[in-house]
């Protein structure tokens, strides 16, 4: 009986296990950072849970076993992984521009734009450096709050998410890799989907592509390689 209870003992604090850690990212103006991903890893670097910074550069992460590590990511910007040293408040962390990004010279005004419209963060795709990564599937990689584990994209907190291209739901992955990422207007993330989807769908991402002149929505021009 006593071994029995040991044993509950362990699974229950397991189970109700949370590890809080906060902070701010700010820019070498001492300006907030918005829309950084802070990823919370353990001691080989794997993915536990993930959050991204607020308008004001705070963030919280909540990871459900111990974290090693924290990542911070931000187009534009050097990544930096820290040591967390048992630590939950990890202060105010600096990041340093960089002079390219994704092959690009960095440019202010070719940076994505991310922010927030109704229920959906935006980002901002067409003429930035995210329009000449390759494809969709690169371009969702660099998306503020996804992150991509194996071959399935995972939004924080939420799960694989529903896709959609221009309103129609993503049924085969290939399709991702025939968008050219210059094709792309803006990618449209939604963490609380609401009653318009089904209640299983914890998130949703809603890619837009550009429109050009004489014809409707832009065409991938991958699809005759495949």
């Amino acid at each position: 009986m006593k071994l029995v209870l040991v044993l509950l003992s362990a699974l229950l604090s397991v189970a109700t296990y949370a590890q809080t850690l906060t902070g701010k990212i700010i820019d070498q103006q001492n300006q907030p950072v918005p829309f950084a991903n802070i990823l919370a890893l353990d001691a080989d670097s794997v993915f536990i849970s993930g959050n991204v910074s607020a308008e004001d550069g705070t963030f919280q992460v909540t990871a459900t076993k111990q974290a090693t590590l924290l990542k911070i990511s931000y187009i534009g910007y050097q990544e930096q992984i820290l040591p967390i040293q048992n630590k939950t408040d990890m202060g105010i962390i600096q990041l340093q521009e960089e002079a390219t990004a994704l092959g690009e010279i960095v440019i202010k005004g070719s940076l994505p734009v991310t922010k927030i419209k109704g229920d959906a963060m935006v980002t901002s795709i067409e003429n930035t450096v995210l329009s000449k990564v390759g494809s969709a599937n690169d371009v969702l990689q660099k998306i503020p709050g996804v992150t991509k584990d194996d071959d399935a994209f995972n939004v924080f907190g939420k799960g694989e998410p529903l896709i959609y291209i221009n309103g129609r739901e993503v049924m085969n992955k290939e399709e991702l890799e025939r968008l050219n990422s210059d094709e792309i207007k803006n990618v449209e993330l939604i963490t609380n989907p609401g009653s318009k989807y089904d209640a299983t769908v914890k998130a949703v991402i809603r890619i837009q592509t550009v429109k050009r002149k004489g014809d409707g929505f832009g065409i991938d021009l991958r699809s005759s390689y495949y």
